[in-house]
């Protein structure tokens, strides 16, 4: 299954965005200038225009404001309209001030203003265009067991589907007995046409009986939705149900495209090259100062290396900045812990903002590890989990990386449980691994740096 695209509201939401910038740069010139059309359509402002569109719509982006499940009548979303125009300001003032086309203050204000109000206005409308708190697709649930608890207990409290049904594959001749359709007898069609139907999810397997899987195509000819309960989940949730799978799933699944691609690897490796090399000069001063600070606040050294596994199960020496105390493990390995007394105060910040994982760029440049994959475990914990957990060993077929689908969607992992649901993520993303994911990873990374969200 392939990335989720632009929906239509989130495209709605986008164009609307646009305009909005379009509309208040041209408003500002004008206030402020007099200028005509014609001079708004000038190069020079068609090129300051393009950065403001994409200075902006990285904010939004970070921020979460193309989420169309969030509440934009809510005060995180005040907070969040603070967070997201505190920092297009800045990208502003570089495009204002830093490019050679230098406008004056008052021009970015007032479109910077202007801006903000018709973004507010326009979620404001949004909201009361799309009642959010209804659901908007009626699922009908056809299957048994826990595989079938697993989507229903996902479905509860979902804006987009709403669990209509559930019939037992089992029982349902007697099920659809009680329903009389116009040929005098109960059918699975004439019982999704009275529910409303639109998507069907369903478990796919030797006890599937003709009969039932005829009147499921009969249903997808007639544009109903089709979905195998692993296909659903994936689209849900964005991960993958790990104790769902079999090995003929992986065989018989689609994705997994970019595994054996030359031309994304080399790609993603000139990336990982040039943006570590960037964010090393930009962060040496902060890193200066954390480097100070650690040895000041606990004692021991600035850096902690360790010993962790690579792609092909290869080890190598990772380096992090220190954030417990010294000989924190002098009992032996132990999961993370939230609230872990083993953390010094620096430490947490440092983790909460992840400014800890820097030094690991350098191992991005030695090319030991990407900017974005499943995160390097140890090797006494990868030895634990792989006889635990299904498929475990997948992780290992793609680099390690700073940050990835896992560390952006879920907490620090304290234990067993947590690792299946961090595998669910990893998992997910080595399926679906693109430019356009990483891309939507390394935002939403920068999402949690300025939100602080962590263990």
């Amino acid at each position: 299954m392939a990335v989720k695209s632009l929906s239509k509201r989130q495209f709605l939401l986008l164009s609307g965005d646009i305009a909005s910038v379009l509309f208040s740069f041209y408003l500002a010139l004008v206030l402020r200038r007099g200028d005509t059309l014609a001079y708004f359509l000038t190069f020079r402002n068609i090129f300051l225009l393009l950065s403001l569109i994409l200075v902006y719509i990285t904010s939004f982006y970070i921020f979460d404001f193309y989420n169309v499940r969030f509440k934009f009548r809510s005060t995180r979303f005040l907070v969040s309209m603070g967070g997201a125009f505190g920092l297009a300001y800045l990208f502003g003032i570089i495009c204002f001030y830093v490019f050679p086309y230098k406008l004056g203050r008052g021009v970015f204000l007032i479109s910077w203003t202007s801006t903000g109000m018709l973004v507010f206005g326009l979620r404001l409308a949004y909201s009361s265009l799309f009642k959010l708190h209804k659901p908007r697709r009626n699922v009908l649930v056809l299957g048994n067991g826990t595989t079938a608890e697993t989507i229903i207990s996902s479905l509860k409290d979902n804006t987009e589907f709403r669990l209509k049904a559930i019939l037992d594959k089992e029982k349902v001749k007697d099920k659809l007995s009680h329903e009389r359709g116009v040929d005098g007898k109960g059918t699975i069609e004439e019982f999704v046409r009275r529910n409303r139907i639109n998507d069907i999810v369903m478990s796919l397997d030797a006890n599937s009986s003709i009969e039932l899987e005829r009147a499921l195509v009969n249903c997808r000819m007639k544009g109903i939705s089709c979905y195998t309960f692993e296909s659903f989940y994936e689209r849900l949730l964005e991960k993958l149900p790990v104790l769902m799978l079999s090995d003929r799933w992986f065989l018989m699944s689609g994705g997994f495209n970019n595994l054996g691609s030359r031309l994304y690897k080399i790609l993603k490796r000139a990336f990982d090259l040039f943006a570590a090399t960037a964010i090393i000069l930009i962060s040496l001063p902060v890193g200066m100062l954390i480097t100070m600070l650690i040895p000041l606040t606990s004692k021991g050294p600035a850096f902690f290396t360790q010993e962790r596994i690579g792609a092909g199960k290869k080890p190598f020496k990772m380096v992090k900045f220190r954030t417990m105390a010294r000989n924190a493990e002098a009992h032996g390995p132990q999961w993370a812990q939230k609230n872990d007394g083993r953390v010094t105060k620096l430490g947490k910040v440092l983790r909460k903002t992840r400014l800890d994982e820097l030094p690991q760029l350098i191992n991005v440049v030695k090319g030991e590890m990407s900017l974005i994959g499943p995160r390097p475990e140890r090797e006494y914990f990868v030895n634990q989990l792989s006889g635990k957990i299904p498929f475990y060993s997948l992780r290992f077929f793609v680099k390690p990386g700073i940050t990835g689908w896992a560390q952006v969607n879920f907490r620090y992992g304290a234990d067993e449980e947590d690792a299946i649901e961090k595998l669910r993520y990893e998992l997910y993303y080595i399926k679906n691994q693109s430019l356009f994911l990483d891309a939507r990873i390394l935002l939403k990374t920068i999402r949690v740096v300025l939100t602080a969200v962590g263990m």
